[in-house]
């Protein structure tokens, strides 16, 4: 990697993306505040005002993306007075309305989620990865995640689809499921959400080219930072918390075997 592979930016995301050099960016993998629900941690933004919020920053972001580039947004509603939220599903719909491509919803299950929700329904064990774009044919390798497979790869001839009984051991590699199966982060961080990185790293691959950049606005405790430096892409990490920051430095340093060179600033921070 060179000099220029990890930059970490210490500010407000809305006032650093429209700094970013134009049509730059492949890919953005982050994890946004969930509205209020850790708001004494982090701080959150009210839920009826999550929607515009999202567009705002989705917006200061737009320049920056390469036009077949990938935002990755890790989110999901909860449940209140017994019924869910639906701040997650405006949001969807608020981002539609401004020109996002909505491309998918990815699911990612988590193998030993805390046993989180009301103790009289079914424990929350999954989170959305929702998937936008400015272009209806963003890049992507469905095959960078797959695994080996006895079946032949499906062309919409039925004919080349078998089962793993009739088939040879040589089908190839499999196209990856849009369903993750993965343990959530045992990692003491010092943040209070901090997610895989293993998630992150098959986000990277499904969805940034090899060498691309990867963005993340909301870095928090700088996974995505930390999985774009094992994937070998470039990144760069934005967090406004000063604290938070500091511990992105340090898990970077680590990631890099504490020898790299990265670019360190403040932007829009006395």
């Amino acid at each position: 990697m060179t000099s220029d592979a990890v930059r970490l930016v210490l500010g407000d995301c809305v006032e650093v993306l429209p700094t970013l050099a134009a049509g730059s960016v492949d890919a953005v993998i982050t994890s946004p505040p969930y509205a209020m629900q850790r708001a004494k941690q982090y701080g959150g933004v009210p839920e009826a005002q999550y929607p515009e919020w999202t567009v705002a920053w989705l917006d200061a972001l737009r320049p920056a993306m390469k036009p077949q580039g990938s935002v990755l947004i890790n989110i999901r509603e909860h449940i209140r007075d017994g019924e869910m939220s639906d701040y997650v599903h405006k949001t969807r719909l608020a981002v539609r309305a401004a020109g996002w491509i909505e491309c998918d919803e990815l699911i990612w299950v988590k193998e030993n989620g805390m046993p989180v929700g009301h103790p009289t329904r079914p424990r929350r064990s999954w989170e959305r990865l929702l998937w936008f774009s400015l272009s209806r044919r963003p890049w992507h390798d469905a095959y960078a995640n797959g695994k080996q497979s006895k079946r032949r790869r499906w062309s919409g001839d039925a004919t080349e689809w078998c089962s793993d009984t009739s088939c040879k051991p040589d089908g190839g590699i499999s196209r990856c499921s849009d369903v993750i199966s993965l343990p959530n982060s045992t990692e003491i961080t010092g943040h209070p959400a901090t997610f895989p990185v293993s998630l992150a790293i098959w986000a990277i691959r499904l969805v940034c080219v090899p060498g691309g950049i990867v963005l993340d606005p909301f870095s928090g405790s700088g996974t995505t930072a930390v999985a774009a430096i094992n994937t070998g892409r470039r990144c760069i990490a934005i967090e406004k918390d000063v604290g938070y920051f500091e511990i992105i430095t340090e898990r970077v340093a680590r990631a890099r075997n504490e020898c790299g060179l990265f670019a360190v600033e403040k932007a829009g921070v006395e």
